[in-house]
C-alpha cells in the first residue's frame, strides 16, 4: 500500500490554511521592504559605503551590494551580435552507498556547443567518469558524501567547459553552467579542501579572462536573500543599533518581482560574502535578476551569477543577458535557457544504468574479492516488487 490518502487528506485543509497565511505574511513584508529599498537605493554610493562598513566590521557577511548601475531601474536587452557561441554543462553523479554490493562514484555531464549564427548543428559531448577509489573515501576514511561528490562534478564540468574552447569557435564565447558560480555553498565542504576548490575556480577564472571567454552560473527559481540582507545592514547602519531579528525573510524574487519587467535584467549587484576560512584567491562573483517570461502578470526571476570583472563592462553584461533570455524563450512555456536543459538530459543517469555500471564493475573482481559482498538486507528489500 503506497500511501493512506485518508489520512493525509485530514491535515490537507491545515496545511493550505498555513500556507496562504505564509504567503500573506512574505507579500506584507515585501510591501514594507520595498519602501525600505526605496529609501536604500535612493543614494547607492551611501548604500555601498554602508556595506563596506559592514564587512571591516562583521566577521561573517552574505549579502548584495549596488555597484555603478541604479538599483531602483530594470534594463531592456541588447541585439544580440550575428554571431557568437553559447557553450553550456550540466552534470549528474552516482554517490557511493554503503548498502550496495560495491561502493563507487561516478560523475556524468553533457556539453552543448552551440555556435550561432554558422548554420552548423550542435555539437553534443558526453563524459562519464568512473572515479577512482581513493576519491570515493574522505580523509577520515568514511564514504565521500553528496556534496563530496557534487564539488567533483562541479570543478569537472568547468574545466571540461575550458578544454571545449577552440579558436575555431566563434567570439564572444560564453560558457553556462547551472547553479552558482563560487563554491561556498557546498555546506558539507570546510577547510583546506573547500580552500583548494575555491583556488581552482578562480585560477580558472583567470584563465577565461586572460582568453576574453564569458561565464555565468543560471540558477533557475532562486530562494537567496541578499537584497534582505543589504537592507538589514543598510538599518542597522542608520539607525547605530541592530535591528529586530525579522520573522520572515524575503527572497530576492519577491522584491523584484515586479520591478524587473518580461525580458529586462535588474542592476548589477556585487555578493559581499564573508567567512573566516575564506581564501586569498577567492572568485569574486556579480550577479543580476533577469525576468526570462514574457508575460507582465507572470514574471519568472532567474539569478545570473557573473565574474566580477564581466560586471565592470556594460556590453559584456549586455551581450550574456541578450544571450540567456533568447536561449530561455525556446522553452517558452517554461523558459529555461535551453542549452542547459539539453546537457541535463544528456548528463542524467538513470537507475537501470547504475545497475549495469554496478554489475561491469563486480565483473572486474575475482569471485572471492573480500572488496565485493551483498547489499544490505535493508536495500535488498527495498527492490522487491
Amino acid at each position: 500500500m503506497p500511501l493512506n490518502y485518508a489520512s493525509i487528506d485530514h491535515n490537507a485543509s491545515r496545511y493550505a490554511q498555513q500556507a496562504q497565511n505564509w504567503l500573506l505574511e512574505c507579500k506584507k513584508l515585501a510591501g514594507q521592504l520595498n519602501n525600505l529599498y526605496n529609501e536604500a537605493s535612493a543614494d547607492p554610493l551611501r548604500l555601498q559605503q554602508m556595506i563596506e562598513f559592514a564587512q571591516g566590521t562583521k566577521t561573517s557577511l552574505y549579502l548584495a551590494k549596488p555597484l555603478h548601475e541604479d538599483p531602483l531601474l530594470s534594463y531592456p536587452a541588447p541585439a544580440l551580435p550575428a554571431t557568437y557561441t553559447l557553450l553550456s554543462a550540466d552534470g549528474s553523479q552516482i554517490v557511493p552507498s554503503r548498502h550496495r554490493a560495491l561502493q563507487f562514484g561516478l560523475i556524468n555531464i553533457g556539453i552543448l556547443t552551440v555556435n550561432f549564427g554558422s548554420g552548423q548543428p550542435p555539437d553534443i559531448k558526453l563524459v562519464s567518469e568512473l572515479l577512482d577509489y581513493n576519491e570515493i573515501l574522505r580523509d577520515d576514511g568514511k564514504l565521500a558524501s553528496e556534496d563530496d561528490i557534487a564539488l567533483v562534478r562541479d570543478l569537472r564540468e568547468r574545466t571540461l567547459i575550458r578544454d571545449q574552447i577552440t579558436p575555431q569557435l566563434q567570439r564572444p564565447i560564453l560558457s553556462v553552467t547551472d547553479g552558482p558560480l563560487d563554491l561556498y555553498y557546498r555546506g558539507d565542504i570546510q577547510g583546506k579542501k573547500a580552500q583548494e576548490a575555491q583556488k581552482q575556480i578562480f585560477e580558472l577564472d583567470q584563465q577565461l579572462q586572460q582568453e576574453g571567454i564569458l561565464s555565468a552560473g543560471y540558477i533557475d527559481k532562486p530562494g537567496s536573500s541578499m537584497l534582505h540582507d543589504m537592507l538589514d545592514i543598510f538599518e542597522e547602519v542608520r539607525g547605530g543599533t541592530e535591528p529586530e531579528p525579522r520573522k520572515r525573510r524575503i527572497s530576492d524574487r519577491l522584491l523584484l518581482g515586479k520591478r524587473v519587467k518580461p525580458g529586462e535584467r535588474s542592476a548589477v549587484f556585487e555578493i559581499v560574502s564573508k567567512h573566516r576560512s575564506d581564501p586569498a584567491d577567492r572568485l569574486r562573483v556579480a550577479f543580476f535578476y533577469l525576468n526570462v517570461s514574457t508575460v507582465p502578470d507572470h514574471p519568472w526571476l532567474a539569478r545570473v551569477e557573473i565574474p566580477y570583472w564581466i560586471s565592470q563592462e556594460a556590453g559584456l553584461v549586455g551581450l550574456i543577458h541578450a544571450a540567456l533570455f533568447a536561449d530561455a524563450q525556446v522553452l517558452d512555456s517554461h523558459p529555461y535557457p535551453y542549452s542547459l536543459h539539453r546537457a541535463h538530459e544528456l548528463a542524467v543517469v538513470k537507475q537501470v544504468e547504475y545497475e549495469e555500471i554496478e554489475n561491469l564493475l563486480l565483473s572486474k573482481f575475482p569471485e572471492d574479492s573480500v572488496l565485493t559482498g551483498y547489499r544490505s538486507n535493508k536495500d535488498y528489500l527495498k527492490g522487491l516488487k
